[in-house]
């Protein structure tokens, strides 16, 4: 009878050698991913490579579909639930024209921001002129960071042709004191708000007045979180329209909701990106570690973008945390919100400063980004 071969000497390295075979071709394809998922170093902008996964996981935006859904059954009603008569009218064209605006992806968006977000301040401001079309020569965006208490760039912002605060955080001056401005400056061109404080701030009897942090001659940029919100938005733009003999208050302008999509793309893409990198765990298990539901960008992250839309050269302040500083340098918050991943928003940062070219998304607009300055 024929013996078969099974040398027990011969049998074991060739199975030690296969796992070994095994092992290392899993290892060599986690690190290709993890560098793929990883940022290029400093000034090989031309290796980066955007993930093609992680790319097409950015462009589900459950919290958006979220906020169209909503919006649609608002305007089948007419907002009568939410808005007074005298509103009503106006709520719901804001909100029909800003649904139909709703467009496919469209980074090259950021070609068109002058026209969106400054001629219309530069109509009021210039008293029905056709605006100019040149981009602001500087502008600083003024972050909420309790850090800018331990720096005294005040001076410095003031020195920009617009000065950009988020979410009526106190400026310095009258109310806030020459301690206030030291800090974070005086003067204010723009403000930025989030849907969500523009309706905390506007109410039925008071209008817009509590609303317009920094006097009624300062524009207000707002993005919208929740359709609901263009009564308030109707109510603010009342007063813009001027009451009476009295003068008009500043435009309240709408970003563009392909403004929007990007900002969301991108930062989900950053955040998808260090979830890989730090975790291990393949992109399709992010939504685990995050509320994906409620996730979204900040709005110093859409007032940095909006800004690099519209000036000439941008400088960043207060966007950080220390060790002992608040969250907000006006308020006693310490902790951060969960539906915000701060620590992707300040990479972006870095790429927007160092090595803007590398940027998912706003790289593909045809769009060139100016210089920007974080001051940290």
């Amino acid at each position: 009878m024929k013996r078969q071969w099974s040398h027990p000497s011969i049998a074991l390295p060739l199975l030690v050698a296969l796992f070994l075979l095994l092992t290392f071709r899993c290892s060599l394809r986690h690190a290709v991913q993890l560098l793929a998922a990883a940022p290029a170093p400093a000034g090989d902008v031309g290796s980066y490579v955007v993930d093609a996964e992680l790319a097409e996981l950015a462009a589900v935006d459950p919290a958006a579909a979220a906020v169209l859904r909503d919006a649609e059954r608002l305007l089948e009603t007419n907002l009568t639930m939410r808005a007074p008569p005298q509103l009503r009218d106006a709520a719901v064209r804001g909100l029909r024209g800003w649904l139909a605006r709703q467009q496919r992806f469209d980074p090259g968006v950021m070609s068109e921001l002058v026209d969106l977000i400054k001629r219309p301040i530069d109509l009021h401001a210039g008293g029905g002129g056709e605006g100019d079309a040149r981009p602001y020569a500087s502008c600083a965006v003024v972050g909420n960071s309790g850090v800018l208490l331990a720096r005294e760039h005040g001076a410095l912002i003031d020195a920009h042709d617009l000065v950009i605060r988020l979410n009526n955080a106190p400026a310095g001056g009258a109310e806030g004191g020459s301690r206030l401005a030291r800090h974070v400056g005086a003067r204010t061109g723009l403000a930025f708000l989030n849907s969500n404080v523009l309706s905390r701030c506007a109410s039925r009897s008071a209008g817009c007045r509590r609303c317009r942090a920094y006097g009624d001659g300062v524009p207000i940029l707002t993005y919208m979180c929740n359709a609901a919100h263009f009564v308030e938005h109707a109510a603010c733009s009342a007063g813009a329209a001027g009451d009476g003999g009295e003068a008009a208050a500043a435009p309240v302008v709408v970003t563009d909701p392909r403004l929007d999509a990007v900002c969301a793309r991108v930062v989900k893409y950053y955040s998808l990106r260090r979830f890989v990198r730090e975790t291990g765990k393949p992109a399709a298990e992010w939504g685990g570690a995050h509320e994906e539901g409620m996730f979204h960008y900040s709005s110093g992250m859409q007032a940095v973008v909006a800004a690099a839309g519209v000036c000439a050269r941008v400088s960043v302040f207060g966007f950080g945390k220390e060790p002992g500083a608040r969250h907000h340098y006006h308020t006693l918050q310490r902790g951060e919100l969960d539906l915000h991943d701060y620590e992707a928003e300040y990479e972006f940062y870095r790429d927007l400063e160092e090595r803007p070219e590398a940027i998912p998304f706003l790289r593909d607009s045809g769009f060139r980004l100016p210089p920007v300055v974080v001051y940290r």
